[in-house]
């Protein structure tokens, strides 16, 4: 039987061919791009649904994105619990199903809470879809391979993320919104059956030549007193969240920085942004997997150490885009997107690779709960209240100064990111797999 033909969905106890991984690789890129389209798509919708509907800017704004952030975090622990225990592929699939139901019902509202309620089913979906998709990977693809599998799974984000609002803009403006997020739902409910059909559930810890697991499912007090106890995590996981605050503060107030510092139109600004943004990162994810496996066969220390860099780095370059002249503003903000994507595939395999199998949907669900928390929940706020309180001295340019203060936060994240690597070796020997030979895959 070929290896992209559908399978029974039975998990097997043989690694498969890289062509049925390849095939497992393209489905997933393009199940990521679906979401995360789905999610950015209402940026280019704002002033018609506003007006339609009557809303307040608060009310666009809850509906935009804080539903879905707080729906996500809610939602993900348990449903990572599930998947480690449960399908990851009837997961993926039904998240699948779940996110372009809930475009539809946002299609449809009359009201904001017939649109708050379809975004909360955008983050349910999305919620229910990253921490089995990403342990799915690890399941599938040896350590010295995994960081480059993950680098080709981000790509999906940042394609959705660009493809979205790019293709919503142009499609708002020809069929009116309600008509485009009706259209936007079809990927989402074309992929779910090609999930569930033509993917299968592999065994934990297949890649890593681990045995089967048996015995009763650990309780979630356990595995979170498992995963605290791997010395190398918590320092870790709380340098990635750091860098995310100073990521996610720059990002979110760049177009205000430019307009009132450079005197530069919002709409310039966003264009601007939205490609420095896209390429940045879809290159710094790209490269960033490759890499830390090339170095990493030297030295593992490299899939911390690029996380340190990176935070390092992203401090410089914040402030050369602070105290630059306003035409580098963007093309350093690409650089600094690039960076920080070089650090993202690296993070997640080391986040999977030291946890045991039976954990990783839960490991990965912490991590990005504690990202989404102190990075996108932080950082813009912590940004906006600096302002604030420099606007009595600075004016105008306080929003520049508080910015200036942000990048102080690049010290801890360094430092954290540097203690972690201090364990990393040892808890990569405790955790097995890093230093044996990688499972023959199937023969197809």
């Amino acid at each position: 039987m070929a290896d992209c033909e559908p399978r029974s969905p039975v998990a097997t106890d043989q690694l498969p061919g890289m062509a049925y991984r390849s095939w497992f690789l393209f489905i997933m890129v393009l199940v990521s791009a679906s979401v995360q389209g789905e999610r950015y798509l209402m940026v280019v919708m704002v002033e018609p649904i506003r007006r339609e509907l009557g809303l307040s800017d608060a009310a666009i704004g809850m509906a935009k994105d804080m539903i879905i952030a707080i729906v996500y975090i809610l939602a993900i622990i348990p449903l990572a619990r599930l998947a480690d225990r449960w399908s990851k592929r009837k997961i993926v699939a039904i998240a699948a199903t779940v996110w372009s139901i809930a475009v539809i019902v946002c299609g449809a509202a009359k009201s904001f809470w017939v649109l708050l309620i379809g975004r909360a089913g955008i983050g349910l979906g999305e919620g229910g879809f990253t921490p089995p998709s990403q342990a799915w990977v690890a399941d599938l693809f040896p350590i010295r391979q995994r960081a480059t599998a993950l680098s080709i799974f981000l790509l999906g984000a940042s394609l959705g993320t660009f493809l979205g609002p790019a293709i919503g803009g142009l499609a708002v403006q020809e069929y009116g919104w309600r008509n485009t997020l009706i259209f936007a739902s079809i990927p989402g409910f074309v992929l779910a059956p090609i999930v569930w059909l033509t993917l299968r559930d592999t065994r934990p810890g297949l890649a890593d030549g681990a045995p089967l697991e048996k015995g009763p499912p650990v309780s979630f007090l356990q595995t979170a007193r498992e995963l605290l106890a791997i010395r190398t995590l918590p320092p870790l996981i709380l340098a990635a969240s750091l860098n995310a605050l100073l990521t996610m503060g720059f990002i979110s107030w760049a177009p205000a920085f430019v307009e009132r510092t450079h005197g530069m139109p919002a709409s310039q600004a966003g264009l601007q942004m939205g490609g420095a943004l896209f390429f940045g990162s879809a290159i710094g994810h790209t490269i960033g997997g490759p890499l830390a496996d090339f170095l990493g066969r030297r030295d593992m220390r490299w899939y911390i150490w690029m996380l340190m860099l990176s935070g390092a780095l992203a401090t410089g370059i914040g402030w050369m885009i602070l105290t630059g002249p306003g035409d580098r503003v963007f093309p350093l903000y690409g650089l600094n997107m690039l960076i920080g994507g070089l650090s993202a595939a690296p993070l997640m395999a080391v986040v999977a690779g030291l946890v045991p199998s039976r954990s990783r949907a839960t490991a990965i669900a912490i991590l990005m709960v504690s990202i989404q928390v102190v990075g996108l929940g932080g950082g813009p706020v912590l940004v906006g209240w600096l302002s604030d309180l420099l606007r009595p001295v600075y004016g105008e340019q306080s929003l520049g100064m508080a910015m200036r203060w942000a990048l102080l936060v690049g010290i801890p994240s360094t430092i954290l990111a540097w203690i972690a690597s201090r364990h990393c070796r040892a808890d990569f020997k405790a955790a097995g797999g890093w230093d044996g030979p990688a499972p023959k895959p199937a023969m197809h």
